[in-house]
């Protein structure tokens, strides 16, 4: 009985960031692409400046309302302030 002598084949198990991969010493920073811009439709142009008229009115609204009650009490103050000075029986 002869011995023969074959190679043997040597099983390297490695895992994704194990110590079986080696990191390499430069690393590579990926490059910024500054390509293309992301362009609005049409439709979402419309959509954007019905937003801006749809809150402007509530806004202005909102004041309105708010001017015009501000309006309302100073009306009821000068109407209360106001005494007559004769009745109109007693200028008769």
């Amino acid at each position: 009985m002869e011995y023969i002598e074959t190679p043997i084949k040597q099983l390297t198990f490695t895992r994704k960031g194990g110590k079986g991969q080696k990191m390499p010493k430069t690393t590579n920073t990926p490059e910024v692409k500054t390509g293309k811009k992301y362009a609005k439709t049409r439709g979402e142009h419309y959509k954007d400046i019905v937003i801006t008229i749809l809150v402007t009115a509530i806004i202005a609204f909102i004041c309105g309302a708010v001017f015009q009650s501000k309006q309302q009490n100073a009306i009821n103050t000068a109407v209360k302030a106001v005494t007559p000075s004769a009745s109109a029986e007693a200028s008769k």
